[in-house]
């Protein structure tokens, strides 16, 4: 572009940014809204508190104790903040749009950390758990689909009706682990680790025993499990292949190892052959650009792969 070109854009940008910053010193410093009322209704109840207007839902609703979820910090990015207005907060912000559903419009669905409390405010907030299970579930972040809880007319959290199968002994096993924990601060993490280093995963019938014998939100509970690459929340096999994929190794030939590797073992990456013996997975990076293309089965490293050597990496591991 020539100057010519970039001059008008840079004049039009400046003048924006300046109204911008006119706005936000105007609603901050000059604008009084005065006391608000603001009515929360949550699965455990109904609270009601005064507040001085101006500040948003989301710092309100945190400085008041409440478990609401801003990864991002609240600059309005990820769209976990979603709860639903039911009387109050104003017309739905432009930052809120790319956020919320034209479903979700018609239930009143915002994002906290976007609104702000300039009157009296009715809302409800749902539970987290449908949001870190849809995750988990399919591996993607989809910010539409989020909250199901509008039912002839009621704010409601969508019924959880899967039943959850976990045998008795699994469970005792669970229990024990649990106690070799109960009185450690943060016992959560510890016990999240050993669970999942007993059963090469973390079950959910255990997530949900955790939550029952610590008095811990369930919620809670599935955060931190879908926080942290080392859990996983499905079944991995016993020798689990990661095949890096960062760029030495994309560059070395990592696509073809993992062409190669999926029809030997008859699973597509991400998923355990039936026997219960393998597990694909794909990373960005081992650390051992040196010898790419590289992957890793359990803590055994395999460098210079190619793809003749992975019928004979494979048989290694069958015995």
């Amino acid at each position: 572009m020539t100057i010519e070109t970039l001059l008008p854009i840079g004049i039009i940008t400046a003048i924006l940014l300046t109204l911008t910053v006119i706005l936000l010193i105007a609603d901050k410093l000059l604008v009084s809204y005065g006391d608000c009322k603001v009515s929360v209704e949550e699965d455990d109840g109904k609270n009601e508190f005064t507040v001085q207007g101006g500040s948003t839902l989301l710092s309100i609703l945190i400085d008041k104790g409440m478990e609401i979820p801003a990864s991002c910090g609240g600059r309005g990015s990820c769209g976990f903040c979603k709860l639903n207005v039911k009387s109050g907060g104003g017309d739905i912000l432009p930052t809120e749009e790319m956020f919320i559903s034209k479903e979700e419009k018609k239930t009143g669905t915002r994002l906290a950390c976007q609104v702000k409390v300039k009157e009296d405010i009715e809302l409800f907030v749902p539970d987290l758990i449908g949001t870190v299970k849809g995750l988990a579930d399919t591996d993607t972040f989809d910010t539409r689909s989020k909250w199901t809880f509008a039912r002839e007319g009621k704010m409601l959290i969508s019924e959880d009706k899967k039943k959850i199968k976990f045998a008795r002994h699994d469970k005792r096993q669970v229990v024990d682990i649990i106690d070799s924990h109960r009185d450690d601060p943060g016992a959560v993490m510890p016990i999240l680790h050993d669970i999942n280093g007993a059963f090469n995963y973390l079950p959910e019938g255990a997530l949900r025993q955790i939550s029952k014998e610590l008095d811990v939100p369930l919620s809670t509970v599935f955060r931190i499990a879908t926080f942290y690459n080392a859990f996983s929340l499905t079944p991995v096999g016993k020798h689990k292949i990661t095949v890096c994929t960062g760029t030495a190794c994309h560059v070395k030939g990592a696509a073809g190892i993992i062409e190669t590797l999926e029809p030997m073992l008859g699973i597509q990456s991400g998923e355990t052959t039936e026997d219960g013996l393998f597990t694909i997975e794909e990373v960005r990076c081992i650390g051992c650009c040196g010898l790419a293309p590289v992957l890793t089965v359990n803590e055994d490293v395999h460098g210079l792969v190619t793809r003749k050597k992975m019928s004979e990496i494979v048989k290694q591991y069958q015995g």
